[in-house]
């Protein structure tokens, strides 16, 4: 009845990129020591890839100073686009499965959902070549994954200046151009455009935000250091009194143990009992008595 391939319903590349990012995941979040981390794999991989795939057209649009109708779509920028739209749905499964937490509802569902879309509607309209282009807007995507991963490759400025010249200025340049070559490059359909005038305050409020953050971080008094040769009068009299008190609490303790232990309300205490016997370093037998041990043991208060 319905004669449609699965080639024609789903496209490969979609399919084998999905795959592939699922691999990679799985591959690298073990690598990872918290789920912050584990977040970051998959944007991480697909900013690199969309950055580099984007890197020749955007050579091709800076060399004609801005002229689109030397970019056509291939089948490379169709699966670059198919590329995306698989990191999209692979963020949001991994992110499901493996870091809810860090999936949020404006920048994980909305956002990816949205891409997806566009994406979708640029291929389908032969525009897939101007989403490739565009793919240069993720080296900043790349440089905050990267620091998130590993905090020594974090440079602020770095960071700050290429938003500020991919997803600020050229993003206006951009967006200018789709539009003044709308009659060669989009069969005057003013879509593109009209796509990139919508995203940009989206741009232009994350910049905002980063550069308060750096306001913010620049005002914040720094913390002084400590000379750790030097004992104030006031220190080692607080060092005085708690080691004086430290012993005569711990006797306390086991006092109260032992009178614990012949009121037999050790049973209705339950995990509370163990903690005490911890902190006061104590073990027990099994008989029920309790017995000194000379071992240091650890306080699970």
């Amino acid at each position: 009845m319905f004669d449609v391939s699965i080639e024609d319903a789903i496209p490969p590349a979609f399919l084998y990129s999905l795959l592939a990012l699922t691999v990679a995941y799985h591959i690298f979040a073990p690598l990872c020591s918290t789920v912050k981390q584990q977040s970051w794999i998959l944007t991480t991989i697909s900013s690199a890839a969309m950055s580099l795939s984007s890197l020749p057209l955007f050579f091709l649009y800076a060399s004609s100073r801005g002229d689109l109708r030397g970019i056509r779509s291939t089948p490379w920028t169709e699966s670059t686009g198919r590329f995306f739209q698989a990191y999209l749905v692979a963020d949001l499964l991994m992110g499901v499965i493996y870091y809810r937490s860090k999936v949020n509802l404006l920048t994980g569902w909305i956002h990816h959902t949205i891409y997806i879309f566009i994406v979708e509607y640029a291929c389908r309209q032969g525009w897939s070549h101007l989403f490739a282009l565009c793919a240069v807007m993720e080296i900043p995507t790349f440089l905050l994954a990267i620091a998130s991963l590993n905090p020594r490759f974090r440079s602020d400025v770095v960071f700050a200046m290429s938003f500020l010249a991919t997803r600020i200025v050229l993003h206006v340049f951009l967006c200018v151009s789709m539009v003044a070559s709308r009659h060669h490059v989009t069969n005057d359909s003013y879509g593109p455009g009209l796509i990139m005038a919508c995203i940009f305050p989206l741009h232009a409020f994350w910049f905002y935000g980063s550069l308060k953050g750096f306001v913010k971080r620049a005002k914040s008094p720094k913390p002084q250091p400590v000379s750790q040769g030097t004992v104030t009068a006031s220190g080692f009299t607080s060092l005085r009194a708690r080691s004086w008190m430290l012993p005569r609490r711990r006797g306390s303790l086991r006092q109260a143990v032992r009178a614990w232990d012949r009121l037999e309300l050790r049973k209705a205490a339950g995990r509370f009992g163990d903690q005490v016997y911890a902190y006061v370093g104590l073990e027990r037998l099994p008989s029920g008595e309790p017995q000194q041990t000379g071992a240091k043991t650890e306080s699970s208060f």
